[in-house]
């Protein structure tokens, strides 16, 4: 069972440049049946500024954490294209997880945008472990279609760089 509540005062949800989103999540496992019990909550803020006439700060804070039997499946996963970019996908589990970027955003051409940004976070098991920690800088560059943007990024991260793409928004 999930329980979510979603504030969200965002001026465009594809390509905001003013207001915010808070998303609250509660999920439990086991209550109607199952092989793992446990409860996970979250929180995510996002919020976007405008800087200049049509440049964007766009920042990001999430955390979560676990408790009880949970399986992997369920676990906070951290890496890829929406939460570290630089970093395989789902590569950093566990039940506690910690997210942020900062992304400053700009136009490149006509339904084209650019992205610098940097990621940071991780997710672990037990108690607070900051070694485990992992950042990330890069790259990216979006074209605004009638079908949504399709983005394009290259983070770098302690382990190399990655290209990831995606439909859609990143956050």
């Amino acid at each position: 069972i999930t329980l979510e509540h979603v504030t969200d005062t965002r001026d465009n949800i594809y390509n905001p440049t003013t207001g915010g989103r808070i998303n609250l999540a509660a999920e439990f496992g086991g209550m109607l049946g199952g092989d793992f019990t446990f409860q996970k909550y979250s929180i995510e803020h996002q919020n976007f500024f405008k800087a200049g006439h049509v440049q964007v700060w766009a920042w990001r804070a999430k955390c979560g954490v676990g408790y009880g039997d949970i399986s992997e499946f369920n676990k906070f996963r951290i890496g890829g294209q929406d939460t570290l970019r630089g970093y395989r996908d789902d590569q950093f589990r566990g039940n506690r997880m910690a997210l942020g970027t900062i992304e400053y955003r700009f136009p490149l051409f006509s339904k084209v945008q650019g992205a610098l940004f940097t990621d940071w976070g991780s997710a672990w098991d037990d108690g607070f472990k900051p070694d485990k920690f992992h950042g990330s800088v890069g790259v990216g560059v979006a074209l605004n279609t009638p079908l949504g943007p399709l983005r394009l990024d290259y983070g770098r991260g302690s382990q190399g760089g990655r290209v990831h793409f995606s439909v859609g928004g990143v956050f």
